[in-house]
């Protein structure tokens, strides 16, 4: 027997989140006690050596690192909600670029397959799932479109300075990993004929969701903190026996690299940038929200 580390499940799970446009189910004051997961953040190598199962890793990061985007949208959706108008809580604000920067993490974790796997593999999935399966079918992003547009007019207040270089980092972040991975620039939407102008339906929604293993039902706002507990557990995980970027053949595959400016980060730290978020968003009181 050796002391190699077990490698970890790589299981994607069913995400719970509540319906759009329904708000969180009433929680018990015990569940709000509870506090957080203490969590040992480790370092982690940006280059890992051991061997990958690359299907299996890559599809499972593919399904993960949406999942928690999709919590971090919706506790955002929850903030913006309540000031159309009036500028945020100096904590509220804190929580929406603590999100951002981790969506931003995330962008980069479910990019790390190496893009001929994307386009044999991942790309394929997706256009099986829908030829013109796309991102702006995500239900919770939405909501909060407008937000990463800079379009609420509270936007421009020195207050939100902080959330501005947030939705900075994000863009130059979703430009870089776009181009990576589909360097000609052309989504599945854009290959589709008719993509112009194409509406987007519930259909495509529940498609969207159905592809990312999610499912909408009632659920309390601790469940929600609960399963992005969890998953931030799962990943950590992952990356520790993986690194960020795995040997797949004997080769490493960077998307960012460090010295890459705004995006750095994301490289070495995307699990502290991730849980700073989990942690802010666990202590909000969302049941009385309705976006």
């Amino acid at each position: 027997m050796t002391g190699e580390a077990r490698p970890p499940a790589l299981h994607a799970r069913l995400l719970s989140l509540p319906p759009i446009g329904r708000a969180f189910e009433a929680s018990s004051e015990a569940a709000h006690a509870t506090e957080f997961a203490d969590r040992d953040i480790q370092a982690y190598e940006v280059y890992g050596f051991r061997p990958v199962e690359t299907q299996r890793l890559f599809w499972y990061r593919w399904i993960a690192g949406h999942q928690i985007s999709f919590v971090l949208w919706r506790a955002m959706c929850d903030v913006v909600s309540r000031h159309p108008d009036g500028v945020p809580a100096e904590r509220e604000l804190d929580v929406l670029a603590a999100c951002v920067d981790g969506y931003s993490a995330m962008l980069l974790y479910s990019s790390t397959v190496p893009r001929e796997h994307y386009h044999a593999y991942t790309r394929v999935r997706m256009a099986l799932q829908h030829p013109s399966f796309s991102g702006t079918w995500a239900p919770d992003y939405r909501p909060i479109r407008r937000l990463f547009r800079g379009r609420f007019p509270w936007q421009s207040d020195p207050s939100c300075a902080g959330l501005g270089e947030a939705i900075a980092r994000n863009g130059v972040t979703h430009d870089h990993i776009a181009d990576h991975l589909v360097p000609d620039g052309r989504s599945l939407l854009q290959r589709s004929a008719g993509a112009p102008g194409v509406s987007v339906s519930r259909e495509k929604e529940d498609l969207y969701d159905n592809f990312f293993l999610t499912v909408r039902r009632p659920i309390s706002h601790a469940e929600l903190v609960a399963q992005l507990d969890s998953r931030i557990a799962d990943i950590a995980a992952d990356l520790a026996h993986h690194g960020l970027y795995p040997a797949v053949d004997g080769h490493h595959h960077p998307v960012v690299t460090t010295g890459s400016g705004v995006m750095d980060p994301l490289v070495a730290g995307a699990l502290r940038v991730l849980d700073r978020a989990a942690r802010l968003v666990s202590q909000l009181r969302l049941e009385d929200v309705r976006p």
